[in-house]
């Protein structure tokens, strides 16, 4: 029973419980929902409150804006020249310089001190256009600027050196500094803004207390200047009715149509300035481009959760409705620009002015299309959308634009190639610097730098080939060096100055880098991706060739150099002209002039190196030229002369074996100090001139050598060579190389080569001791 108590007693206590439970939780559902529908009360009221407050901002400036009209008519409708009567300071002297007071001195000019200018809302725009392009490019670039980056209502007054000064008002405008210079730089414009403003300090961006002087030249001046040794007079002209001009301009108008916004704190202003941040949306032309369609639909697609508003405030302030359909109605593609329409309400909220005034707002926003204002509105009310959409859009734009205009430059870049027969080198591309004749484009720079300079892959880097004129062979030649010698030769070419930094020649190489490169050389090559290292013979082929010009040279060849063996002379002439008649090819067989000093070797072999300049080498008196370690002297050489070479004896073998491959072998690498390190083809052709009875080891077997035992007729005959010498002008040359041109050697086979008594006696020589006595026993040893 006691227990039945006791869980009826539990029961209700619960039950007690359950309901108190529910009271509370009922109370503070009611008080929850009281506190919901009072911060919804509170909003409203808020709303309704800034509603209001809106309403009588709006009524506020309705009443307001009358007055301000008023007070800016009376200032915009006054003439320039009434603003600026009272800032007016003479020049004297042809010069810049201000008249001091009692100074009496020829006047020439005036300066507008804008510090001076009244109202204070007076600005110049000033657009300096690069003073090396020509008269017709300047006037072409300051007449795009006045149809296409300026509206009609500015004072124009045309610089001395072609620029233009463009008179507009701040109209509010927060420049700052009161002389913006360089804030805009292009490579064919730089634009400096100047109007009345404090400047300010760098550090803190605190202002100055008083206007720092700021002048700029008026219309009418004149000064002189000394140019290339010649005095000139130049002058500042009025372009339109400057004197007269009302109503001007709104520079806000103005740099909004740019995309520029330099109405940042000073700071931001120079590092942007630095990075070049300003005008990308200019060209070089003058001109401003045009949106294209992603940027279009990124500036629309952003358009969405904006307060506008009816009164147009300077865009970092508020959204006006002016500026949203300036920015629509700019926009080319249709189906983007009424996308952009309908989202005005659609996506934003208008305040009820802006509702009010919305057909008025839409009529003057198409008369003012500007659709790079859109991305201005974002930058300030949609940020985060601005830095992650437009911005990223905008550069690439900028970039797109910048390789665009790089690839029209190499577009419009001559490919020159080196051309031996064309005098042009290095220095003339100093002298051109010197003398200004660039005109501060590195394109022409590299236009020139391209008749001089290739660049080729080697096995261990770039190596560079350069044209240089040669004293010795009389012509152009090519020359192989590193990277650090051209680099050295180039960076002392200084072309012009930019700012504090000095435009060298190196700047032209590194920019169009890719234009001197070439896929590979060879001796002599037809593909254009090539480098062909044979440009062409000295000397011409005659269409007939004088026989009496040459017959005392031919007779030297006969009598004296093949000691008048028939089958001696007519091999060492097809042998040469196969040299000739077949650039880059290899005869694969050596001479061997063997016989006394002074009987005429060397001057068959000079006038032979002399037929071939450039291609040539004539005195070669070391073998280690030919096999050892730095072997340029035959690099690119048709004929090398190996003249009574020293060390030659002490290794015959081996001597022997590596003028056998130098002979044979199709190619070989080339190493020279401070040279990457390049391997090219073999097109050497040797004649070895020697009074040596023994001068190398010949095999048996051998046909790689023609021997030669010349005579020595002439020796001594001292009248006799001079006048074969003299005869040696360019007029023989070219009856001799055209000799050499023509000569039928169609049945001619180089390795088809003549044996000779002194080809005997040189194999008798190169046996061994232990050959010898085989040889001699041989009878015996077989029995």
């Amino acid at each position: 029973m006691d227990k039945l108590l006791e869980q009826q007693e539990l029961a209700r206590i619960k039950s007690e419980q359950d309901e108190f439970d529910a009271q509370k939780k009922e109370v503070e559902e009611q008080e929850f929902t009281r506190h919901i529908m009072e911060d919804i009360d509170q909003k409203k009221l808020k709303e309704q409150e800034k509603q209001e407050q809106q309403i009588e901002m709006d009524q506020f400036l309705e009443k307001l804006i009358p007055i301000a009209v008023q007070m800016k008519e009376e200032t915009v409708s006054k003439t320039i020249m009434e603003r600026v009567k009272n800032a007016m300071i003479n020049t004297v002297n042809y010069t810049k310089i201000g008249q001091k007071e009692g100074e009496k001195k020829q006047v020439t000019g005036k300066l507008i001190d804008l510090t001076l200018v009244e109202d204070g809302d007076l600005c110049v725009i000033d657009f300096d256009i690069n003073k090396k392009l020509s008269i017709e490019e300047t006037d072409k670039i300051r007449k795009n600027i006045i149809d296409n980056m300026l509206p009609a209502n500015v004072g124009l007054v045309k610089t001395a050196h072609g620029g233009l000064h463009a008179y507009c008002n701040r109209d509010g405008y927060t420049l700052p500094s009161n002389r913006c210079v360089k804030c805009i730089v292009l490579d064919n414009i730089q634009i400096d803004i100047f109007g009345q403003m404090f400047k300010y300090k760098e550090h803190g961006g605190m202002e100055q207390k008083e206007l720092v002087q700021n002048r700029v030249v008026g219309p009418n001046s004149s000064f002189r200047e000394t140019k290339n040794n010649k005095r000139e007079t130049l002058k500042y002209e009025a372009v339109n009715d400057w004197a007269n001009m009302t109503h001007l301009a709104s520079l806000r108008e103005i740099l909004d149509s740019w995309n520029v916004d330099i109405e940042i704190p000073f700071k931001d202003y120079v590092d942007k300035v630095n990075m070049r941040e300003f005008g990308w949306q200019i060209t070089e032309e003058g001109t401003i481009d045009k949106m294209n369609d992603e940027i279009a639909q990124a500036c629309v697609d952003g358009l969405k959760n904006l307060e506008i508003h009816n009164y147009p405030q300077p865009i970092n302030m508020e959204v006006s409705l002016l500026s949203v359909f300036s920015g629509i109605y700019g926009i080319t593609n249709e189906q983007i620009r009424a996308e952009g329409m309908k989202n005005i309400r659609q996506y934003n909220k208008l305040t009820p002015n802006a509702e009010k005034n919305y057909g008025e707002a839409s009529f003057n926003g198409e008369r003012k299309p500007n659709p790079w204002i859109l991305t201005k509105i974002l930058r300030y009310h949609n940020k985060d959308y601005y830095e992650w959409t437009i911005k990223p859009l905008l550069k690439q734009n900028y970039e797109v634009k910048k390789q665009q205009k790089i690839s029209d430059t190499v577009q419009q870049i001559e490919k020159n190639e080196i051309d031996l027969k064309d005098p042009f080198t290095l220095i003339d591309v100093s002298s051109k610097a010197l003398n200004g004749k660039y005109e501060n484009k590195l394109e022409l720079v590299a236009q020139d730098l391209l008749k001089v300079i290739k660049v080729v892959p080697c096995q261990n880097g770039w190596c560079f080939i350069i044209k240089e004129y040669d004293c010795i062979a009389g012509k152009n030649t090519i020359k192989y060096k590193s990277k650090t010698a051209i680099y050295d030769q180039l960076r002392s070419i200084r072309l012009w100055q930019d700012g504090k930094k000095h435009i060298i020649a190196i700047d032209a190489l590194k920019q169009y880098h890719s234009l001197f490169e070439k896929i590979g050389m060879k001796f002599i090559s037809n593909n254009e991706g090539i480098f062909s290292i044979f440009q062409g013979f000295k000397y011409m082929q005659l269409d007939e060739v004088d026989q009496t010009k040459i017959e005392q040279f031919l007779g030297l060849v006969k009598d004296t150099i093949a000691a008048n063996d028939e089958l001696i002379y007519e091999y060492l002439l097809n042998w040469f002209s196969f040299i000739v008649q077949n650039i880059g090819k290899k005869t694969e067989t050596s001479i061997i002039l063997q016989g006394l000093q002074g009987i005429g070797k060397n001057v068959f072999t000079n006038v032979l190196c002399e037929l071939l300049a450039g291609y040539s080498s004539k005195n070669i008196t070391d073998i280690d030229d030919f096999v050892g370690k730095f072997n340029t002297a035959i690099e690119n050489k048709m004929l090398a002369i190996a003249n009574e070479m020293k060390n030659f004896g002490e290794s015959r073998m081996s001597n022997m074996d590596a003028l056998k491959s130098i002979n044979t072998e199709s190619t070989f690498v080339i190493n020279e100090k401070y040279v990457p390190k390049h391997e090219v083809e073999n097109v050497v052709n040797i004649i070895i001139v020697t009074n040596n009875i023994f001068p190398l080891k010949i095999e048996n077997s051998d046909r790689r050598y023609v021997v030669c035992k010349c005579n020595s007729v002439h020796r001594g005959d001292l009248a006799y060579f001079t006048n074969l010498c003299n005869s040696f002008d360019d007029d023989f040359y070219n009856n001799l190389f055209s000799f050499f041109m023509t000569r039928d050697i169609s049945q001619f086979n180089p390795r088809n080569i003549p044996m000779t008594q002194a080809k005997k006696d040189i194999i008798k020589a190169s046996i061994s001791p232990v050959d010898d006595v085989i040889i001699s026993h041989f009878k015996s040893f077989s029995t």
